[in-house]
């Protein structure tokens, strides 16, 4: 049941994106107003039954429609949409459907459909920022909100714990290798995974690895044949159990990612390696994460899918033991956070 009156926060596909997006809608969260998560089925997914999610409207396969949209939008009547996402769609559909407070980025002439808009890309900061000025912006009345970590619905949470007494991860602290990465340029070397496993198998850590579909389950593949102790669960969990099993971790080791910025949102510690990407627009936003790179490359930042060099420097060069000895003084740190309130 979608109550009317809600604000709805429509999301991308990307959920690295998704999250900075539900960062940004904290405010909202934390002043009590009712949540409806919006837009893709898997997306939406991970924010069903969240805190602060009152509802949640999944996309029908295939693009949705304007005239969809703009239906759906009237059926529900919505207080507001937060359209964070650069396009155009969900501007025009709360345009059309006269919702009174249409919030987002105002490019591409997205600031005449808006009632209230800032314009996302001619910045050079982070893009939480960016997004968190944009709620200012269109909520002026709110005030701004503490961090408070993101927990999945209980359901998801209670099949992740049975998850882990089967495979006895409640015996002891385990690590999670975030490996998913869209770009294939964004992936952590092999070499350096294995290296790093049996550093933590040594230290007495148990290891999850997570990712999608598509090549992060054949890296999941290569590093099981290699380290058979890990537990690979790549493209077996929904979004809502993968942010379960990081809320669970002692630290995740990832690199630029949905994964990375989840388990930040979740309030774990994060160790993320970076290379072609740009940390002051990307890195994960949380309480306790470091952000690594091997500084000496001139070809840092490339924002390129696909490396053109051999040896793929920038993700696979980094030495081992600097990586490690991050996780280790992130791992003895973990913050005390507060724990999700009872419905």
């Amino acid at each position: 049941m979608i109550p009317p009156g809600a604000h709805w926060l429509r999301l991308p596909r990307f959920v690295g994106d998704a999250v900075l997006m539900h960062q940004a809608a904290a405010p909202l969260i934390a002043a009590g107003l009712p949540l409806v998560a919006w837009g893709p089925a898997a997306t939406v997914e991970l924010f069903e039954g969240a805190e602060g999610y009152g509802g949640a409207v999944a996309d029908p396969p295939g693009k949705t429609g304007l005239l969809e949209g703009a239906r759906l939008l009237r059926t529900h009547r919505p207080a507001s949409v937060l359209a964070l996402a650069k396009s155009l769609r969900a501007p025009a559909a709360a345009f059309l459907a006269r919702v009174p407070r249409r919030v987002g980025c105002g490019d591409g002439g997205a600031s005449l459909l808006l009632t209230a808009s800032l314009k996302y890309w001619d910045r050079d900061d982070h893009a939480l920022d960016r997004y968190r000025d944009i709620v200012r912006c269109g909520y002026p009345e709110l005030e701004p909100a503490a961090f408070r970590p993101f927990h999945p619905r209980p359901t998801s949470a209670e099949a992740v714990a049975d998850q882990r007494r089967r495979q006895g991860f409640d015996a002891a602290p385990y690590l999670a290798f975030a490996i998913g990465a869209a770009a294939g340029a964004k992936r952590l070397g092999l070499d350096l995974l294995v290296d790093l496993a049996h550093r933590a198998l040594g230290a007495g850590y148990r290891i999850v690895v997570l990712g999608g579909p598509g090549d992060d389950v054949i890296w999941g593949g290569r590093l099981k044949e290699q380290v058979p102790e890990v537990l690979n669960l790549t493209a077996q969990l929904p979004w809502s159990q993968s942010a379960a099993w990081l809320a669970g971790a002692t630290a995740v080791l990832a690199n630029d990612s949905g994964l990375a910025h989840l388990a930040a949102a979740c309030g774990v510690p994060v160790v993320t390696v970076f290379g072609p990407t740009i940390p002051r627009h990307t890195a994960p936003r949380g309480p306790q994460v470091t952000v690594l790179r091997k500084e000496d490359l001139a070809c840092l930042e490339c924002q390129q899918w696909h490396c053109p060099l051999p040896d793929h420097p920038c993700m696979t060069q980094l030495p081992a033991e600097r990586i490690w000895a991050a996780l280790e003084a992130q791992a003895v740190t973990r913050p005390v956070l507060p724990a999700p309130e009872a419905p």
